[in-house]
């Protein structure tokens, strides 16, 4: 017969082995999932040198939700400083569209309206700005997330999952060739994880005619390049009270856009961004927002001026920071 003392010591062994063996569960899968978090970094600090620096042509659908999809060439000659790579986009549906990188200068040329050139050091039109990071410096915003592998375009590739610790933002799966470390599609989710934009390679590319692209960008006759004036102080009457954790101030400037002057300033993560823009002009329309696949518009009156603000945020978060530009 055992004593009734017995049973309660037998009682606290067996509970204190489950709490030691909980606690090594919780020890155990922190690691595994630190780990998971360091490949998932690796591998996209991979992917971000790849596109930038790996000589490539790729044919892309981009699409976004309930939209028809437009594909495109890229043919990029890639290299470690920025201001030395060059690159061609050409639109293969509608009108011949073409965007050229060459020098640290980003040249649109468009038969339906007049070409210009713009400082810039890639051609956004072909990966988003997620694409173009050190991902280390993100991981206080973002968590990160290795998915497996799976095959599109005929090639294998990983795929990780970019997700905001706040849910704020929307959040990206990229798949990185397995060969190449390219970024080969990136799908945008909402807030339900469905596909609201997509970029989708369906060729890559290494052994192009480089020769032929850089005698073609080296001869072309550039359009004049246009400057942007440093921002006036418009926007300097007003602030955003409130900002998406990790969002900050990256640049700001003036526009005249069909004879307003619109002063505008670009808030970004480093993944998502955004822009302020108040016209100087009187406030002639109540709210309005129109979304288009991950793109939100939202334009309200304050102070009898009409502010503009764009991003490629939800609209929940895009009605905040409008609504919380305050005078000063």
């Amino acid at each position: 017969m055992k004593l009734p003392h017995y049973n309660f010591l037998l009682h606290c062994v067996k509970q204190s082995e489950n709490i030691i063996f909980a606690l090594f569960f919780a020890f155990f899968s922190a690691s595994i999932y630190a780990d998971d978090t360091n490949d998932a970094l690796a591998l996209l600090n991979k992917m971000n040198h790849a596109a930038q620096t790996q000589d490539y042509r790729i044919h892309f659908l981009s699409q976004d939700k309930d939209q028809y999809a437009t594909t495109f060439e890229y043919s990029h000659l890639g290299a470690t400083s920025k201001e030395a790579v060059n690159a061609c986009l050409r639109y293969l549906e509608g009108p011949d569209k073409e965007i050229i990188l060459h020098k640290g200068i980003t040249s649109y040329f468009q038969p339906d309206s007049p070409s210009f050139s713009i400082t810039s050091s890639r051609i956004i039109e072909v990966f988003p700005d997620v694409i173009y990071n050190n991902f280390n410096d993100l991981k206080d915003i973002y968590d990160f997330i290795i998915l497996g592998k799976a095959r599109t375009a005929n090639r294998s590739a990983q795929l990780v999952k970019i997700v905001a610790k706040e849910k704020d933002r929307y959040s990206y799966v990229i798949w990185i060739d397995d060969e190449t470390y390219l970024p080969i599609r990136v799908d945008l989710l909402d807030q339900n994880n469905d596909i609201i934009s997509q970029l989708k390679v369906i060729q890559l590319d290494d052994k192009f005619d480089k020769k032929q692209i850089i005698s073609y960008i080296n001869g072309r006759t550039y359009p004049i390049l246009l400057s942007i004036e440093k921002q006036n102080n418009l926007l300097d009457q007003w602030r955003l009270a409130w900002l998406p954790q990790g969002f900050k101030e990256i640049a700001a400037y003036n526009l005249n856009f069909y004879s307003s002057d619109i002063a505008t300033k670009l808030y970004s993560d480093g993944v998502f961004s955004f822009t302020v823009n108040i016209s100087s002009e009187q406030a002639k329309q109540s709210n309005q927002i129109i979304q288009q696949g991950g793109q939100t518009i939202y334009s309200t009156n304050l102070g009898h001026k009409n502010i503009i603000v764009i991003g490629n945020l939800p609209r929940t978060t895009v009605e905040r920071i409008a609504q919380n530009i305050i005078q000063k």
